[in-house]
């Protein structure tokens, strides 16, 4: 019984903020595991970035270092594209229908994936490294 009120109080929650009307969107981005740790999963959590969408531009936020990007084309906060150059040339990157993307992409190495299967590797690790029951408490109270 107190598994069932867990899953609901999780789907309320979750109900609650998928209702938001925060101008934000994100991408989540995973890296290849070392050799020793592929037994475990083959990729590895890495960080959420936060990307705010206004009218004329983008303000990213990784960690609370923040970026901002003014050359832009935005139609709405799911579908956008921006432009920035360094020392590797003129790098675009942008939200197509909701999925991020990026070019030139990062190699085999490091990739963007969906928010559910960014917190599906993050859980296996919570529980890889603290054990199934700890693991999965740990993974869920950063839900609540």
């Amino acid at each position: 019984m107190k598994a069932y009120k867990l899953l609901i109080s999780v789907l309320f929650l979750v109900g609650i903020c998928g209702c938001s009307n925060d101008q934000a969107v994100y991408a989540y981005v995973v890296s290849k595991s070392t050799p020793k740790q592929t037994d475990m999963n083959t990729w590895r959590p890495v960080m959420r970035v936060a990307y705010r969408v206004s009218e004329s531009k983008v303000v990213s936020d990784v960690a609370g270092c923040l970026d901002e990007f003014q050359i832009c084309s935005i139609y709405d906060k799911y579908n956008w594209e921006c432009e920035y150059e360094d020392g590797t040339g003129i790098n675009r990157f942008g939200f197509l229908d909701g999925k991020y993307w990026k070019d030139p992409g990062w190699g085999d190495n490091i990739k963007y994936v969906s928010r559910w299967e960014y917190n599906l590797i993050r859980c296996k690790w919570h529980q890889f490294d603290n054990g199934i029951i700890r693991g999965t408490a740990s993974c869920l109270q950063t839900f609540i």
